[in-house]
């Protein structure tokens, strides 16, 4: 009874605040552009510009909803994030190939694909190829994330897209409560999500539970690819968020890589908010929303 109550309650904080985001919105209608071809069909992503016209090129925020790699659309922004329209920043909404299409590296490989695209575009978009923040929440911080520590990555860089030459480089990482390593997940974890279980969303993901496959489980967890670039490390700076009642991502998550980043001499900030949840409109106010524009802000 208790894992039912915190369900819906979770659930009715994520809609509510994913109904903030749309309701920012309507007065923008985005341009949509297909970034590449992939699993057969075009991927595409939604670019918004300020309502107000300029000749100067615009920092943009790369966004990746979330929705457990298995279910959402690039509709959903936060509503902190659409606001940054207001403020002067573009923002790209990214669609990528949910798992039941495609397990793991298909989405990385779909977000560097989208990053080249708009690089090779800036000219025609408006927006600074030199300014391009990687932001997500959830599944999609989790790419924000993985888009902060491999650039130029041998393996995740793929080869999707027309405009291989581009780099895929970002500038800064915006993260609402990424899983950023799926093994040191306790399996105690009091929570929603049993990470280890056969039909989890991280098992959708990767094709395998992370212990039937751990090499998988660190190819798609930002920390360990993190730490395994130690000799060499490369981050832009990170803003991490995170609920501390987060019922789904353990907040240890944003924690840990944290450490790593200021261990290894990144810049990162962590903002934990008591008693927020996962996907809680309140991040979109208050303190989290002036650390985000402070951040932004510095980046530029």
């Amino acid at each position: 009874m208790r894992n039912i109550f915190r369900q819906v309650k979770t659930i009715s904080t994520m809609v509510y605040s994913l109904i903030q985001g749309r309701r920012y919105l309507k007065p923008y209608t985005p341009q949509t552009l297909d970034y590449c071809e992939s699993v057969g069909e075009a991927k595409q992503l939604d670019l918004y510009l300020p309502l107000t016209a300029t000749d100067q090129p615009l920092p943009v925020i790369v966004w990746f909803h979330g929705g457990a790699w298995k279910m959402g659309n690039r509709a959903s922004i936060e509503r902190v994030v659409a606001e940054q329209l207001a403020r002067g920043f573009a923002v790209a909404s990214v669609s990528y190939t949910l798992s039941d299409r495609a397990q793991w590296p298909v989405q990385c490989f779909e977000a560097k694909a989208a990053l080249r695209y708009l690089r090779a575009h800036a000219i025609e978009l408006g927006i600074d190829p030199n300014k391009i923040i990687a932001g997500g929440m959830s599944a999609g911080a989790h790419m924000a994330c993985m888009l902060g520590v491999t650039a130029e990555h041998p393996v995740l860089n793929g080869g999707l897209g027309e405009h291989l030459e581009q780099s895929t480089a970002v500038q800064g990482v915006l993260a609402l409560y990424p899983p950023t390593d799926f093994l040191s997940i306790s399996k105690d974890f009091d929570g929603l999500l049993d990470y280890y279980a056969e039909d989890s969303p991280v098992t959708q993901l990767l094709g395998e539970t992370i212990e039937a496959a751990p090499h998988k489980s660190d190819l798609a967890s930002p920390l360990k690819l993190l730490q395994d670039s130690a000799s060499n490390p490369a981050c832009p700076p990170s803003l991490l968020l995170h609920g501390k009642a987060d019922p789904i991502v353990p907040v240890a998550q944003s924690e840990l890589m944290h450490e790593a980043l200021q261990a290894l001499g990144l810049e990162s900030e962590l903002v934990l908010v008591d008693g927020c949840t996962h996907g809680d409109y309140r991040f979109n106010l208050d303190e989290p929303t002036e650390r985000i524009h402070r951040f932004l802000d510095r980046l530029l």
